[in-house]
């Protein structure tokens, strides 16, 4: 008797020995599902093992979690660390060492098997099937793709239903997030829509869409089931298809319903300000594509931006710079047209820009009297010498007169450019204003104010600097 009391005791004051397991999120898996392993521990200190992959399949990611818990006033700690990895075949899980203050723990192996994908039929409780509405088209065109999902009428209507649409290379999906509901004698019919466009031409293969549907159902007899429910998942594919996407002939790489057009801000500029062109493609079609136009006409110094585009337009602006009139080219288009279903060439009209050129001033206008100039040749000698004398007068004092306004002139002009260049808003204005005075010493502040203005450039311009430049160049002239 004293001997199991004295049993009983040892094993009540013994400690508790941690458990260490290892477990999956399901034991069998459809392809494309990702399993979940676990292992946990519920010692005070443990150190997971590093693992980069399970069975030659790469682990995509890792979590951990801590859980501390206390019953009967006893408190303990169960520690887990999650592997995410995606299988492609039946395999099985390693058994993987815990090092816990205790010692080193094992795990047990875990065996999953993958569950083949069964296509649906005429009959089934669930039918799954897609559609196109063309089995040829042009790349740059689009399809519709229809997934028709079935149900049979008498089954609940609480199952929910996820659609995977596969990964095919150069090919896109664009779901309308619509879904449009029938009926038949049999089945309920959901209807999703999805536009299908290529990135290249060729034949292309679409396997079968997975439908993953779901089934709530209630284990009256389960007395510890979180909220008496457990999940169910069946999965289904539909049937496949082949389509062939069609190259553009004459090595087209436009597609769509397109016009085009230039604009520009005014056709009557000033000497060294810019006109501003836009060249804009309106319509439908594959704008991303469209590559910026190259403009060039001689003795014009032109900018460009790059193009921006939308779902409906494309647009590339220009600024031209000249000293001349000059004719604005046509832009030219060539794409395949879908309503014509052929090749397309749309094209701008020229466009005349004019300069409007200073007239130059005429400083003196010298008239002489046609008197002086027939003079008769029977007048007398000293005649003719007072007419010379009057001549040269004349010719002196106009001279002296102009030379005069010159050097009265000059200040005043130079001051009224001077506070011209002092009142000047913004980079374009000084722009403006310096380059008519084709000063050599003025050469790289233009450049910087062009790369200011046209090439959101931030040169710093100190206006102290040219008004010396202009001073000096003055003096020295």
């Amino acid at each position: 008797m004293n001997k199991i009391l004295g049993n009983l005791l040892f094993l009540m004051s013994a400690p508790i020995f941690a458990l260490t397991t290892a477990g999956v999120n399901q034991s069998w898996f459809y392809p494309g599902d990702q399993i979940t392993l676990t292992l946990s521990s519920d010692e005070n200190q443990v150190s997971f093992p590093s693992i980069e992959s399970i069975a030659k399949n790469r682990v995509l990611y890792t979590s951990n979690s801590q859980k501390i818990s206390v019953i009967n006033s006893q408190q303990s700690k169960k520690s887990s660390q999650s592997y995410v990895f995606k299988p492609s075949k039946s395999l099985t899980i390693p058994s993987y060492t815990l090092i816990t203050d205790t010692g080193k723990q094992s795990t047990q192996p875990i065996e999953i098997t993958l569950r083949k994908l069964t296509q649906a039929k005429a009959g089934d409780d669930h039918i799954l099937q897609i559609e196109i509405d063309k089995k040829s088209f042009f790349l740059g065109d689009e399809i519709t793709l229809k997934v028709v999902f079935k149900v049979k009428k008498e089954l609940s209507k609480d199952n929910q239903v996820s659609i995977a649409i596969p990964e095919i290379k150069d090919l896109l999906f664009i779901k309308n997030n619509k879904t449009v509901r029938s009926a038949d004698q049999d089945y309920n019919i959901h209807t999703l829509s999805y536009k299908l466009s290529a990135n290249d031409f060729g034949t292309f293969t679409i396997p079968g869409v997975v439908a993953s549907i779901g089934h709530q159902n209630s284990n009256i007899f389960s007395n510890f089931s979180a909220a008496g429910q457990t999940q169910q998942i069946k999965k289904i594919y539909s049937n496949s298809l082949t389509i062939k996407v069609n190259p553009l002939p004459d090595s087209l790489r436009i597609f769509g319903i397109l016009n085009i057009e230039a604009t520009i801000e005014k056709t009557q500029v000033e000497p060294g300000d810019a006109a501003n062109l836009v060249v804009s493609i309106h319509g439908k079609g594959n704008f991303e594509d469209i590559e910026k136009f190259d403009l060039d006409i001689e003795n014009v110094t032109i900018y460009t931006d790059e193009p921006e585009f939308s779902h409906n337009q494309w647009q590339q602006k220009f600024a031209l710079v000249a000293e001349q009139d000059f004719v604005i080219p046509s832009f030219t288009l060539d794409y395949f047209d879908k309503t014509l279903q052929d090749k397309k060439r749309i094209i701008t009209k020229p466009i005349s820009v004019q300069i409007n050129t200073q007239k130059p001033v005429l400083i003196a206008n010298q008239k002489v009297d046609q008197k002086l100039l027939h003079i008769s040749r029977n007048t007398s000698t000293n005649n003719l010498k007072y007419y010379y004398l009057l001549l040269g007068i004349f010719i002196g004092a106009l001279v002296a007169t102009l030379v005069i306004l010159f050097k009265n002139k000059t200040p005043n002009k130079d001051r009224n450019l001077i506070n011209q260049i002092k009142l000047a808003r913004g980079d374009k204005a000084l722009f403006d204003l310096l380059l008519p005075l084709n000063m050599a010493e003025l050469e790289s502040v233009l450049q910087m104010l062009e790369a200011n203005i046209y090439k959101n450039s931030q040169h710093k311009i100190r206006k102290k600097d040219i008004i010396n430049a202009i001073k000096f160049e003055r003096k020295t002239h």
